[in-house]
């Protein structure tokens, strides 16, 4: 059998997703930089001993790689080699997917779904999946649906009639799997015979929560269940608080329907926010504790309160990022104007849109944070800021920048 480029591209994808973790911010760029082929050569030799990771490192910075001008790269070298020597004898993982029926996603796919590159640095380098839907035909309108696990008969009324009603009107729910309002989802939209989509922080190879196997294995007739971690890898904290992202990213609008004071869900919204996502929330009793987080999001303006499904949809119309709109990405009228829903964050660089990526709705930011956490010198974050305020994506407020909910008209 002949292998292409493709194929070399995608192995490579595979072993990453092993080496690194979900998120992993210097991966990417270092898999930005230089392609996922020769990063994943270069952390193979340096776990072989082949090189040193400051050798490697050196090699990048005089080839004019700018990933090599990172800090911590070196450590994240040498932290990724271990990983690489484990994963040279842990076998391979496609092979593995393949036999349960699933596929690594990358990139350069016809099913990648584009909205997840919003997340810039944190955008995942590949998604394993399972199911028979179409990752970008069904994310291209789609809600997400989170909240409490221990949720009341309330909370899972109100996600069951919400997510019975998005599918009846052709619209995929989208949650994590687990127990209370994101099963109750799931399995509103399965019985209304539409698809909904799971992802999770673990691999797909392995159903968490276990006691929602059958109905992991009912989204997978007609619907996907996704993750960012290599099979066989089990759900950590941080797995989740990061599979979150992936939620919010996938949606136009990230409904909170019950959610605690602490509860993860709220993190949901919060990565909803930065990606300048609508954010709803139910309303649920004063005496509810179940009920605090969302009552705190919608105080703070955070999230817009909603009470059905025609509350989301006219918030999922009201500005959408052209990548959700099939007839917003037919582009310009015929005489070569813009299209009326013009997004401005599509004339935006590589930088600018990092930079944006890294800012906040809720937490100004000082332009010294906003360039660590974007990877640019403060110059380059000083002149990113200022196209994005040009382009009303942001805004200079008393105690640092914030990126706009929506773009001033």
């Amino acid at each position: 059998m002949t292998v292409t480029r493709q194929d070399d591209v995608r192995a490579a994808i595979a072993s990453l997703l092993r080496i690194g973790e979900p998120g992993d911010g210097l991966l990417k760029r270092l898999v930005d930089g230089i392609g996922p082929v020769a990063a994943h050569s270069i952390i193979v030799a340096v776990g072989r001993g082949e090189t040193t990771a400051r050798g490697a490192v050196q090699s990048l910075a005089a080839t004019g790689t700018e990933a090599a001008e990172h800090g911590q790269m070196t450590e994240a070298i040498d932290r990724w080699a271990v990983r690489a020597g484990e994963t040279e004898t842990s076998g391979n993982d496609l092979d593995l997917i393949a036999r349960i029926g699933g596929r690594l996603v990358i990139p350069d796919d016809d099913e990648w779904p584009r909205m997840l590159d919003d997340l810039g640095p944190a955008a995942p380098l590949g998604l394993w999946v399972r199911g028979a839907a179409s990752l970008n035909t069904v994310l291209s309108r789609a809600v997400a649906v989170v909240g409490a696990r221990a949720a009341s008969n309330y909370g899972t009324k109100c996600a069951s009639d919400l997510a019975w009603d998005l599918a009846s009107r052709g619209i995929t729910v989208v949650s994590g799997g687990a127990f209370g309002i994101d099963a109750a989802a799931h399995r509103a939209a399965i019985a209304r015979e539409a698809p909904t989509v799971a992802f999770m922080a673990g691999g797909v190879d392995r159903f968490y929560p276990a006691a929602n196997a059958e109905l992991f294995d009912q989204i997978l007739a007609t619907g996907a269940i996704v993750s960012e971690t290599a099979p066989g890898m089990t759900p950590m904290r941080h797995r989740f608080l990061l599979r979150n992202r992936l939620i919010a990213a996938s949606s136009q609008a990230s409904v909170i329907v019950e959610a605690g004071w602490r509860s993860g869900a709220l993190n949901t919204a919060r990565h909803a926010l930065e990606l300048s996502r609508q954010v709803a929330a139910f309303p649920g009793s004063v005496y509810s504790a179940s009920s605090t987080g969302a009552h705190k999001l919608v105080r703070e303006h955070e999230a817009e309160l909603v009470t059905c499904s025609d509350d989301v949809i006219a918030l999922m119309d009201d500005g959408a990022p052209a990548h959700f709109s099939a007839t917003a990405a037919a582009g310009a009228s015929e005489n070569g104007d813009r299209p009326s829903s013009f997004d401005p964050r599509e004339a935006l660089d590589e930088r600018e849109k990092i930079c944006l990526n890294a800012l906040t709705v809720s937490k100004p930011l000082d332009v010294g944070t906003i360039a660590s956490r974007a990877g640019l010198t403060i110059a380059e974050a000083l002149s990113s800021l200022s196209a994005l305020d040009l382009a009303g994506l942001a805004e200079r407020r008393d105690t640092g920048w914030v990126k706009l909910h929506k773009s001033r008209s």
